[in-house]
């Protein structure tokens, strides 16, 4: 490994021990040890994020918001700090932002969900549906990921805050504050909005005043994109004026437009908060990948550093197959690999490997999954360490 790269990785798999009560500092340690053998800069350590089809959790004990119960019992935040710590690998918080989950989940004691708390909170679809999300343009949630992030710094020896999630459920909001703001903004209705960027009614139209309803439409795209901006730059300000400047990261859809017109994630505009901002280029073919982290790179480099997210994950893409800028089978550690030397021809500085547990061969729990835990064959780990070390 050159002195320069930075080598960020996930680890979520401890939420798997946890759930079975069984997490003990020997995992922790074993995890660690498993990341300094990739070489890892960076270890991005899950704290907020939600089981599926469950309420949203914080897996540290918290005095601020719900903690699994589980995670009180022991939590391995600290252990895992000092050990990486002691390996000179940075730890963030890695912080799956706005999905909340299911407000009524058994998970949690009745009422104790955020979601079951301030229903008010939630993104709510064209049809007046809640979502498990939450709408990034309450101030009220931005207050409480603020508390979270001073408990997490004041309390633990972390090195910074990792946002994922860090966007819209692929749907605007029509909450009852976002149907206000937009009113007293454009004088949209809800109807107006439902036209101009969830049916597009519009396009029956003619030409010029199909023009002038994108125009209209860019405008509410903005104003969703300023609410995470917003969310974004106020904890970077937090960071800065409160913890010492400890740095920020953030994950992301690696499609510019889509991210700004499907999600809401205008991230370009807020990169410069960030210290790295890893682009989620998972799955990606080999020729698809190259095109796109050197796009990106062009782009943001005048304002943070780029390390591309590679899938560490054992089994194909759900739209491989039918897309070729997908790779089409299940990512192993030779296809990691030599998307791994892309990054070095590209001189990103770096990447980011989603996540450690299947590069090593753990079996998926109930909480990674088959989804987002299935292992890689193991025979392949071998040379892959090899080559990290080069």
């Amino acid at each position: 490994m050159t002195g320069t790269e930075e080598r960020a990785v996930w680890v979520e798999q401890i939420q798997d021990k946890q759930l079975a009560g069984q997490l003990t500092k020997s995992d922790v340690e074993r995890i660690v040890d498993e990341c300094a053998q990739l070489g890892a800069t960076k270890i991005l350590w899950l704290l907020k994020a939600r089981v599926a089809d469950t309420a949203s959790v914080l897996w540290y004990d918290s005095g601020v918001g719900p903690a699994h119960p589980k995670a009180r019992v022991y939590d391995g935040l600290d252990d895992a700090v000092e050990l990486a710590h002691q390996r000179g690998i940075q730890v963030r918080a890695y912080f799956s932002v706005f999905p909340e989950g299911d407000p009524a989940a058994g998970d949690l004691d009745a009422g104790q969900s955020l979601l079951a708390q301030h229903p008010e909170w939630a993104v709510v679809d064209m049809n007046g549906k809640p979502t498990t999300f939450v709408c990034a343009g309450q101030p009220g949630y931005r207050e409480y990921l603020q508390r979270l992030i001073d408990e997490v710094l004041d309390d633990h020896s972390l090195d910074g805050i990792h946002l994922d999630f860090i966007r819209y459920p692929r749907a605007a909001c029509f909450c009852a504050r976002c149907l206000s703001q937009i009113a007293e903004r454009f004088g949209h209705t809800r109807d107006d909005v439902v036209e101009l960027i969830e049916t597009r009614g519009f396009t029956s139209r003619s030409y010029d005043d199909r023009a002038i309803a994108l125009h209209q439409a860019d405008s509410l795209i903005d104003y969703y994109c300023q609410n995470v901006h917003d969310t974004v730059r106020s904890i970077s300000a937090q960071l800065t004026s409160q913890h010492g400047g400890k740095q920020l990261s953030a994950a992301v859809f690696p499609n510019i437009r889509s991210a700004t017109s499907q999600v809401y994630c205008d991230w370009v505009g807020f990169a410069s908060y960030l210290d790295f901002v890893c682009p989620m280029v998972y799955w990606y073919s080999e020729s698809y990948f190259r095109r796109t982290v050197e796009r990106l790179t062009t782009i943001v480099r005048s304002q943070t550093t780029l390390l591309p997210g590679i899938s560490a994950l054992g089994h194909p893409h759900t739209l491989a197959g039918t897309n070729d800028n997908f790779h089409d089978r299940a990512p192993d550690h030779e296809y990691v690999r030599r998307l791994i030397e892309q990054t070095r021809e590209i001189e990103t500085g770096g990447f980011a490997l989603f996540h450690h547990a299947p590069i090593f061969g753990y079996q998926a729990g109930p909480y990674t999954t088959d989804t987002w835990g299935a292992p890689m064959d193991r025979d392949g780990l071998k040379d892959f360490l090899s080559f990290l070390e080069r």
